[in-house]
């Protein structure tokens, strides 16, 4: 197929005066310059003004027609060059053409609806971002990450309103993993864990069971934990998220449901995020107490 230039798309817009047309305006207006009286040349002048006016307005409505073709030109070759990405867009393209065949007005609604979800959920993946609804679907992407080659580091922040925090089946899984990876100086794991001022009593040298336990686990397999009750970040509520830090790599936020399971999962590469997390990371450092710490005051 031949691809249209921009500059040819924009010459059959714009409907240009042919050579000749021009050329006898131009000796006319020189004849009646030359032998017509003064008010007939103002006439004529007139005239061609109003031509011109004319033909500058198309010319300005073409342009205006023909402005996007560089960028969807520019968009189609970049895709291109993506082989994967080129053929998802021609199989959407082929989808599309099809929808668009169908005249029933109670399936274009609800056909519409659908692609509008779709357009959102590609303007977040346009954003770096992928968002998981259910737990099993995000607990597969977080055992693949962690268990990427080149991540080391693994920072995770427990936001624990509940007892039963990571006590479900999944729940376990992810311990088990982390305890794995620990175990074997394939990542090394640091972990915050912001606790529920009811989990911790102010009284208490350590949080209630089974978080207790749960956290003493993880610090007997070389897990580094440190501690901080919600109430002692104050009025730095921001600070109240539950999140890891997959190295340098990505950061994941994690949503819960009053008894601690988790509802929904935001996956996100963008590098400005991951400079957000990282800085929250650190001022949670200020507000938190060391496990160990705890562990000797015990003793």
């Amino acid at each position: 197929m031949e691809m249209i230039t921009s500059s040819q798309a924009f010459r059959s817009t714009i409907q240009l005066p042919p050579l000749p047309t021009a050329l006898t305006l131009a000796s006319i207006g020189l004849v009646l310059a030359a032998f017509a009286p003064l008010s007939v040349v103002a006439a004529y002048i007139s005239i061609l003004l109003c031509v011109l006016l004319t033909f500058t307005l198309q010319t300005l409505h073409a342009l205006r027609a023909t402005e996007s073709q560089p960028r969807i030109l520019k968009m189609l070759l970049g895709l291109s060059r993506d082989r994967e990405i080129s053929q998802l867009h021609n199989a959407l393209a082929d989808a599309l053409e099809k929808v668009a065949d169908q005249t029933d007005p109670i399936f274009r609604s609800l056909a519409h609806q659908r692609l509008q979800s779709i357009i959102e959920q590609s303007e977040l993946m346009g954003a770096a971002t992928i968002e998981f609804p259910s737990t099993e679907s995000w607990r597969v992407v977080y055992e693949e990450l962690l268990r990427s080659p080149g991540l080391h580091l693994y920072r995770s922040v427990s936001y624990i309103e509940s007892a039963h925090y990571w006590q479900d089946g999944p729940g376990q899984q992810s311990t088990k993993l982390n305890l794995e990876l620990q175990d074997a100086r394939i990542v090394s794991i640091e972990r915050i864990a912001i606790i529920a001022d009811h989990l911790w009593p102010e009284e208490a040298l350590f949080p209630i069971e089974p978080i207790h336990s749960w956290l003493d686990e993880q610090h007997r397999h070389g897990i580094r934990l440190r501690l901080l009750r919600e109430s002692d970040v104050g009025t730095e509520t921001d600070l109240l998220n539950d999140f890891g830090i997959y190295g340098n790599r990505a950061v994941g936020i994690q949503l819960a449901d009053p008894a601690g399971r988790t509802i929904r999962f935001v996956l996100s590469f963008d590098f400005a995020k991951l400079r957000q997390a990282e800085a929250q990371w650190s001022r949670l450092t200020v507000y938190s107490v060391s496990y160990a710490e705890l562990l000797d005051q015990k003793h």
